[in-house]
């Protein structure tokens, strides 16, 4: 690796063309910057030879990280390099102790495609004499987006001499220009981790009967602040309440220098708490028998996907009766116990392609209601079973998928939470995409037909009753949309037909798509296959091409709340095989692409196949398709066609 890097590098310094406007740090008017000059230790760089890559990347003397030049492009002499291990650290020794601390801004580099990448997380870290350090807070991007310079940041406070970074990498390389500490009045609000969010000029995170005494302790400066109703009536004791407004002022306290409204999720009532009344106003206006202001909207929107639906109101309703808490995806991690990349352990696994092509197998059809279907066969003395359901937008999609042993010990790998079938970013015009497909609407039903796949005779159920089946064939047909759903489609929003049809046969689900295009559609990213498992049944995943094992990933047993889990990508499978812990090792999920050609085509952003760390309980496989960058457009006319297939099996 040493000796290709060796060869970009130089390679760097001979086309000018990949220089780059250089990145700056945050925007922190006010604010001193107190290590400049001053001494560290680190990790060991990459390397110490100051003649090496001369005019480029090099060490200088470990001088770099607080001389306050900033990094000019991917590989200049501004950069110190980390390489090979896997956690990097940074002390700073600011050479007295400052009471004023307000922020950590902290510069790193990218360019993937020659092994520089973000790391996978920073966190910061404060110390009084060098040697017990507490956490102070986590290093967020505030650069985004794909350009070579990044702006990390992160708000604390408190009195310190030495100032730790520690890197968790996500790659072979990761560089860093430049660690500023900075001092003096923070104008901004933010919070100590794992409690309370702050997206643009909201704020997220606190659950119901939060006294404001609390949530002031929880912010990491709270010198100037006040907090007011929606009315505009001061606040200095009880609970926050949904449309709370915090203001942040000046040190004199005359002017306002930012303010921020609180979202309380199921506080619809904003009275900072969630009873019946919360969740009848969220049913009622699913059910257009109601309106909601924007911020009754907010707080309705329960699962924060940017709309309110009957997904919504029912975890409202569950949050009041004590069998959900809406909250519990705020909830900071602290169990951190999956050891990642684990590769090595299992390069004697067996790879070979036994799964067998069922076309027949005993099973039970039975229509639970007008918008379930059920499925059932035995494995191995127990019971599988899968369904098919409703979606609130109209279209039937895969639901849960569970065994119970004959014991009766139930086994729920998938819930009917979230979406196994395509989802695309899909837009009329290049730069602009919206979702359609699987769980994000923007898609319409037109018919769904039911076949005994042996037979070919349609089946016709009504709600309770059953059928025997070998072969169960289901042909579904509906419209894709790109467009706002809540508003109504238009024909102008129709881009493309697709026929679904799904063959499940016992334990094993295939799904063959044909698309027709009506109008151009230009794709970002887009998912043609996936698969969410449940982590106790699926904290592994073995990515493999034509029988050779490219990687296992082992994720956390305790992954983030907030979805910020790490993404295990870079290996372009089409065949991926899921299994647990705990004594649950002998359940095993392959799930595979049939039409590589068409189900993960043309792009190299590590992004091809990924196993996404999803949540606390679940994780996520992805069959990728386009790449998000150049944005590949799909012409009108055009007919695609895609198969994908799941497999569950007992591996004793």
């Amino acid at each position: 690796m040493k000796k290709i890097l060796s060869i970009v590098l130089l390679l760097a310094t001979v086309f000018t063309s990949f220089a780059i406007v250089p990145a700056s740090a945050a925007n922190d008017d006010g604010l001193r910057n107190v290590s400049k000059g001053c001494s560290y230790t680190s990790s060991a760089p990459y390397t110490t030879d100051a003649n090496k890559y001369t005019g480029n990347y090099r060490n200088k003397n470990y001088t770099e990280l607080t001389d306050g030049k900033y990094g000019k492009d991917p590989v200049g002499a501004e950069w110190y390099a980390f390489n090979g291990k896997s956690e990097y650290f940074i002390t700073i020794d600011l050479g007295k102790t400052y009471s004023d601390l307000a922020r950590v801004n902290v510069q790193c580099g990218k360019k993937d495609s020659w092994g520089i990448v973000l790391p996978a997380e920073m966190t910061v870290w404060g110390s009084a004499d060098g040697k017990n350090f507490t956490q102070l807070g986590t290093l967020t991007d505030e650069t985004g987006g794909d350009v070579v310079n990044h702006d990390y940041r992160a708000d604390i406070a408190g009195e310190y001499r030495y100032i730790k970074i520690l890197i968790k990498p996500d790659g072979a390389f990761c560089f860093v220009s430049e660690v500023d500490v900075l001092c003096g009045y923070v104008d901004t609000v933010s919070f100590s981790k794992g409690n309370g969010y702050v997206e643009g000029k909201e704020i997220f995170g606190y659950a119901e009967k939060t006294e404001i005494s609390q949530m002031l302790a929880n912010m990491t400066s709270s010198a100037g602040v006040k907090i007011f109703d929606k009315s505009g009536k001061e606040k200095t004791a009880g609970i926050i309440a949904n449309g709370d407004v915090i203001k942040k002022y000046d040190k004199e306290g005359k002017n306002v220098l930012n303010e921020y409204t609180v979202i309380l999720d199921g506080d619809i009532t904003c009275d900072g708490k969630v009873n019946a009344v919360d969740y009848v106003k969220a049913k009622r206006f699913v059910l257009k028998a109601q309106t909601l202001s924007d911020l009754e909207k907010k707080a309705a929107d329960a699962n924060r996907n940017g709309k309110v639906d009957a997904v919504d109101y029912a975890q409202i309703k569950s949050h009041v009766l004590n069998t959900f808490n809406l909250y519990k995806k705020y909830e900071p991690v602290i169990e951190h116990d999956g050891r990642g990349d684990v590769t090595d352990e299992f390069k004697k696994m067996d790879t070979s392609d036994n799964i067998e092509n069922y076309t027949s197998y005993d099973m039970t059809l039975k229509r639970n209601s007008q918008t379930e279907y059920g499925i059932t066969c035995t494995l191995d003395g127990g019971t599988v079973y899968l369904t098919l359901h409703k979606t609130a937008w109209g279209t039937f999609n895969l639901g849960k998928w569970e065994y119970t042993e004959a014991g009766g010990t139930k086994h729920q790998f998938v819930s009917d939470s979230t979406d196994w079938e395509y989802v695309y970013r899909v837009g009329a015009k290049r730069g602009s995409t919206q979702w359609s497909g699987g769980n994000h609407d923007n898609e319409q039903m037109d018919s769904l037909k039911l076949f005994d796949g042996v037979s070919g005779k349609e089946i016709v159920l009504n709600v309770g009753q059953t059928a025997n089946v070998k072969n169960l064939k289901i042909v579904e047909t509906t419209r894709l949309y790109w467009g706002d759903a809540a508003n109504g489609y238009s024909e102008d929003e129709h881009y493309a037909n697709a026929v679904r049809t799904y063959t499940i046969v016992g334990p094993q689900i295939k799904l063959a798509v044909d698309y027709e295009y009506l109008k151009d559609a230009y794709y970002g990213l887009s998912y043609t296959c996936m698969f969410p498992i449940n982590k106790k049944y699926g904290l592994y995943c073995a990515f493999m091409s034509d029988e050779e094992l490219l990687f296992v990933a082992e994720t956390l047993k305790t992954g983030a709340a907030d979805y910020s889990g790490k993404q295990y990508s870079g290996n372009a499978a089409d065949r991926c095989v899921m299994w647990g812990y705990g004594g649950r090792e002998k359940y095993k999920f392959d799930v595979r692409v049939l039409t590589p050609e068409t189900s993960c085509n043309n792009f190299d952003n590590g992004s091809k196949t990924f196993f996404w760390d999803m949540n606390t309980t679940s994780n996520k496989l992805y069959f990728s398709k386009c790449d998000g960058r150049a944005q590949d457009v799909v012409k009108a006319g055009a007919t695609i066609h895609t198969e994908c297939m799941w497999t569950f099996y007992i591996d004793e």
